[in-house]
Parts: structure tokens; C-alpha cells; sequence
């Protein structure tokens, strides 16, 4: 019985060895497994035509944007010669926000009045008026 204990010992430790050391060969195997040329020139290749493919719709939205920034700012400039008034809304055109990147689209704003200066009551004096009489300290008043 000991003879076949040890027999039994002998079988399992190599057994043991040998399933240990595959694994490691299999871990050692995926890690230096090579790419061929051929898949990493299709992967680039795939990464350009998505790149394109987005460039080209963003121009495509851009002149689209344009386009209806050409009519909207018509109208509204039609409208306020017809009516005699100044247009209290604008067009805004359709845009790419720089940070994230995604598509505004156009829409109507309203016209800020913050350009505009309001008149004071002193200095509102017309330029072909006449200064208001200065009194002269060296004259006496009556």
C-alpha cells in the first residue's frame, strides 16, 4: 500500500506541474500573440473612412445651416421693411458647439436693446441751439 500511495503521490505532483505549466504557456501565448499587417492596415484604414465619413456630414449640416441663415435673415429683413419697424427677433444660424462638440440648431433670438445709450436731461442740447445766457461775476445782476 505505501508503494502505491507514493505511485499515487509521484502522479498527482506531476500531474500538478504540468497543468500548472500550460496555463503559464497559455498566458505567455496571448500576450505575445502578433497582429498581422494586413488587420492593422484595415483597422486604419476602417478609423479614416469613419473620420471622413464624419467631416463630410459636418459640412454637409454647415451648408445646410447656411442656407437657411441666408433665408431666415431675409425674411426678418423682408418683414421690417414691410412693416416700417426694426425687428425685435433675430435668426441665429445652426452651429457646432466647440466643447461638446454637437449640432445647434438655428433658431429666433431676441434683439437685446443694451447697445443702446440713454440721454441725460443736462447734456441734451442740440447742436444749432444757442448756449443758455452765462452770468458774467464782473456784471451786476438785476
Amino acid at each position: 500500500m505505501s508503494k502505491a500511495y507514493r505511485i499515487l503521490a509521484v502522479l498527482l505532483l506531476t500531474f500538478g506541474l504540468f497543468v500548472s505549466a500550460g496555463e503559464t504557456t497559455q498566458a505567455l501565448a496571448k500576450k505575445s500573440k502578433k497582429t498581422s499587417w494586413f488587420k492593422k492596415a484595415s483597422r486604419k484604414i476602417k478609423r479614416n473612412i469613419k473620420k471622413s465619413a464624419k467631416k463630410t456630414r459636418r459640412a454637409i449640416v454647415k451648408a445646410g445651416s447656411s442656407a437657411t441663415n441666408a433665408v431666415m435673415d431675409s425674411a426678418v429683413k423682408t418683414k421690417s421693411k414691410i412693416t416700417g419697424k426694426k425687428a425685435k427677433k433675430t435668426w441665429v444660424k445652426g452651429h457646432y458647439k466647440k466643447g461638446n462638440k454637437k449640432h445647434t440648431k438655428g433658431h429666433f433670438r431676441k434683439v437685446s436693446k443694451k447697445g443702446k445709450k440713454k440721454s441725460s436731461g443736462s447734456g441734451n442740447y442740440a447742436s444749432n441751439q444757442p448756449l443758455p445766457p452765462a452770468n458774467d461775476p464782473v456784471l451786476p445782476n438785476f
